[in-house]
This record gives structure tokens, sequence and C-alpha cells, in this order.
């Protein structure tokens, strides 16, 4: 059988997203990718090795739409506010499920799951670091970067678990807002929207 192996796992992302570690069953992602239960076996491995596997595609690709905006502005401040909109855009996307498949699916499953604990915490300090990273070009901050870099990796998991219950984009741009303002104190004289 036949198949592009990203177009499949881009399926199978969905249904996870959808649906979760448990609720997705194997018929629904054999279904879904269109490909049969001995394809999904021998290309993917076992029904936990695709979640794996479908953590890593969101990252390289849905995750992927939230820092962009972090490599395209020259300061701090606008580069968090960019980053924080683009996780309220990504969050209630009407093409695929409300929130992060990592922040509001993955961290749930890896409750009882060890491997998938260690998975998520590797994940997370790597994406604090390049968070960070991007953030280390503006030194005027009064934040400490990391600090700054953590707490925006956690607003942004904030908003997308927020969304995921059904948040309005008017209360998630709240959030947004309020953090803008406790990072980034705007001074008396500037009219500059937070968000």
């Amino acid at each position: 059988m036949s198949f592009d192996k990203d177009e499949v796992l881009d399926a199978a992302v969905l249904v996870f997203w959808e649906k979760g570690f448990d609720g997705a069953s194997v018929e629904d992602l054999t279904q879904a990718m269109g490909i049969n239960r001995p394809s999904l076996y021998s290309t993917f491995g076992s029904k936990k090795d695709l979640f794996f596997l479908a953590i890593d595609r969101y990252a390289s690709t849905h995750g992927q739409r939230t820092f962009a905006p972090l490599q395209l502005e020259t300061d701090n401040r606008t580069a968090v506010r960019a980053f924080f909109a683009a996780t309220i855009e990504c969050a209630l996307d009407s093409d695929t499920p409300r929130g992060c498949l990592i922040n509001t699916v993955a961290t749930g499953a890896a409750e009882n799951d060890p491997a998938l604990r260690t998975k998520l915490s590797a994940m997370f300090s790597r994406t604090d670091e390049a968070i960070a990273g991007q953030l280390r070009r503006e030194s005027s901050t009064a934040i400490d970067v990391e600090d700054l870099a953590r707490i925006a990796h956690s607003v942004n998991h904030s908003i997308m678990t927020r969304a995921r219950a059904g948040a309005s984009r008017s209360e998630l741009n709240a959030v947004a807002k309020a953090f803008m303002e406790i990072l980034f104190p705007a001074p008396t004289n500037d009219t500059t929207p937070a968000i």
C-alpha cells in the first residue's frame, strides 16, 4: 500500500488532537489516515509510537506557527505581543480542534506514562530555550530573559487550555493583555495597544 507518510501522519495528528490518546481508537486512526491496520503497524509501530510521532509532527507544523513571530520582531515587547497574538489565532483556528495537541491532550495522557512525561519535559525545556534565544537579541528587557521565556511559554499554555475549554477571543485577548501589562509596563505616554 503506497501513501505519503507525512499526509497520513497529519491525519493522525487531527484524530489524537480531537479525541485524545485514549479516545482515539485504531479504527478511528486507520479510517482518518486512509490506511489499513497492517500498514499502520508496519509503518508507525504501536498506537503509542504513532502518538509520539504525531506529537513531533504537530510540533514541527502547527506548533511552529506560534513561534514564527518571535523571529520577525526586533524588540522583546513586540515579539512577545506577537507570540501571544499568534497563539490566540492558532488556538481558535476553525480548521483544527481548539487548543494545542501538546498542551491540552498530551499532558493529560502523560499522567500515567513516564516515557511521555520525559518526552514532554524535554520538549518544554527546548521550547523555553528557543524562546529565550530569540529574546536574547534585545537586552533592554527588565526581567531576566530565561524567566521571560518561561512566563511567555506558560501564558501560551494557558491560552491554549482556555481555548480548549471554550474561552472566547475576547477572553483570550484579555489574558494576553494582562500579562503584557505586567511583563512590559507601558510608559504613561505610550498609547501602543498591549495586544
